[in-house]
């Protein structure tokens, strides 16, 4: 999907593959509302987002609940508080809501390498011809994005047509406009205050009887722009994809940072469900440049300071499953001091990532790296980075100081010696020679006079009544006697 050498302005009615260009429009009508309330599964909590209106704070969206209580558009606050007492009301942030788009277009390029953002409209502009071949009809595009964007929290409604300021008009009516003939026709019956004009355009446009858009469609355009200037025309010519309709590419970046405020929430079952959609945003940008991660981090805001997640992966990864397995397991060991009111979520670099095909019968190599870096992250996850630790071999012949604990992700320098366990008891076992039987030795160990642990050994491997083969030496400095030091598979 990515394009380095993308040109970052696109034309209206042709894309650089020279076929008919065919935009998918996204309209977000309820943003403020979708960005502060998709942390919460249960709908039938009143909602409501504020803006000052005329010099007071008055309702600017609100969600069935909110309705059912009584609470209208432009209600003033205190007024919808009167009326639902449990009203969750939050104030509109507009950089926020920025912010939002901005990520929705990140995930949107996974299904277009032609994505632009119109903050003002509160839309999405994706060319989706040339991904007819991948993702199917244009149509069935559609509807695939806005189910798996209703899974992220956000409620869309799309249109299609050959240009980008028909595609808006046909997101916010439910159109689908196949060819550049056909939108006199699909948009001519549209009042004229549907039109992306100017508030004196449309006075003016009112003042001289004009109702329908089809009606604007039969002026002469020279006749409307001495009446009303080229604002009108230009857009017409546009929307009718007689003039090219420059848009900006939108290019996305190589990180991701979102956050949601919650409800506040005093245990960490409570995280899961806003977590899941974050990482579930978080994995489609990924796809969409076609990358990876390797850290993860997750922020929670309480009442008082701060926790933190932190996930050093084995391998690179863009897998929900795994990484909401993980964090599942790092949540059910976290014990919340207070309540959480945010959590955000930080993934610093996005890496390339090697993807594995699928075998057709959905076989599973257990010996696969993928599958030991998987345990081991699982194992991290639930015991702490600290419990689960690799070896390395150091040059010693004392056996309880040839080695020392490494990180996972460090080589594990070390050289066999033949003839010795794998297996040492934590500590010297004092043993009795006689209750066991002599199979080789002796070894002898004699060193580490420079440091102060010098020692002086007979090492000897021996099996037991049971037929268990074990290692025991005889020692003679710093201490005398028999004693079991290891055991051998």
């Amino acid at each position: 999907m990515e394009n380095r050498y993308r040109h970052t302005v696109f034309m209206v009615n042709r894309t650089h593959t020279n076929r008919p260009a065919q935009w998918l429009a996204l309209h977000f009508p309820h943003l403020a509302l979708d960005h502060h309330g998709r942390s919460q599964e249960q709908e039938d909590v009143p909602q409501a987002i504020s803006d000052k209106l005329a010099g007071r704070q008055c309702i600017i969206d609100l969600n069935t609940a909110a309705h059912d209580a009584g609470i209208r558009m432009g209600m003033p606050v205190g007024a919808a508080l009167s009326l639902a007492a449990a009203l969750q009301l939050s104030t509109r942030d507009q950089r926020a809501e920025q912010d939002s788009m901005k990520r929705l277009a990140s995930w949107c390029y996974q299904y277009s390498s032609q994505v632009s953002v119109v903050s003002p409209r509160n839309s999405l502009l994706l060319e989706v011809a040339a991904s007819r071949r991948l993702f199917g009809s244009a149509e069935t595009l559609s509807e695939r994005i806005k189910k798996e964007l209703g899974q992220l929290g956000y409620r869309a409604v799309s249109g299609i047509a050959p240009t980008p300021e028909a595609a808006h008009l046909a997101a916010r009516h439910g159109l689908h406009i196949r060819t550049a003939g056909d939108i006199r026709k699909s948009i001519g019956e549209l009042g004229i205050d549907s039109l992306n004009l100017s508030a004196n355009s449309i006075k003016s446009l009112h003042k001289m009887g004009f109702r329908t858009a089809a009606e604007i469609f039969r002026l002469p355009r020279k006749a409307l722009a001495r009446r009303l200037g080229l604002e009108v025309s230009d857009y017409l010519d546009r929307l009718l994809g007689q003039r090219p309709d420059p848009c900006k590419s939108f290019h996305p970046p190589g990180s991701f940072s979102a956050g949601m405020d919650l409800p506040e929430t005093g245990h960490t079952q409570g995280l899961v469900f806003p977590l899941n959609r974050l990482v579930q945003e978080l994995c489609g940008a990924l796809r969409a440049r076609d990358r990876g991660i390797q850290v993860l981090q997750v922020r929670l805001r309480l009442d008082k300071g701060e926790e933190s997640i932190h996930l050093n992966l084995q391998r690179v990864t863009r897998s929900e499953a795994h990484l909401m397995l993980l964090l599942r397991e790092r949540l059910e060991r976290l014990q919340l001091s207070r309540p959480v009111k945010h959590i955000g979520l930080q993934a610093p670099h996005f890496l390339p990532c090697a993807v594995v095909q699928a075998g057709l019968l959905k076989e599973t190599d257990v010996d696969s790296p993928d599958v030991d870096s998987h345990v081991i992250e699982r194992l991290q996850a639930r015991l702490g980075r600290e419990a689960v630790r690799g070896i390395r071999g150091l040059e010693d012949h004392r056996p309880e100081h040839s080695w020392s604990l490494r990180e996972l992700d460090e080589p594990a320098s070390y050289s066999i010696r033949p003839g010795r366990p794998t297996w040492l008891l934590p500590e010297p076992r004092p043993c009795r020679i006689d209750d066991y039987r002599i199979l080789t030795g002796p070894e002898r160990i004699e060193t580490g006079w420079w440091d102060g642990r010098d020692c002086r050994r007979d090492y000897f491997v021996v099996r037991d009544a049971d037929g268990s083969t074990l290692w025991a030496f005889h020692e003679y400095k710093p201490r005398s006697g028999w004693y079991l030091h290891g055991l051998f598979a």
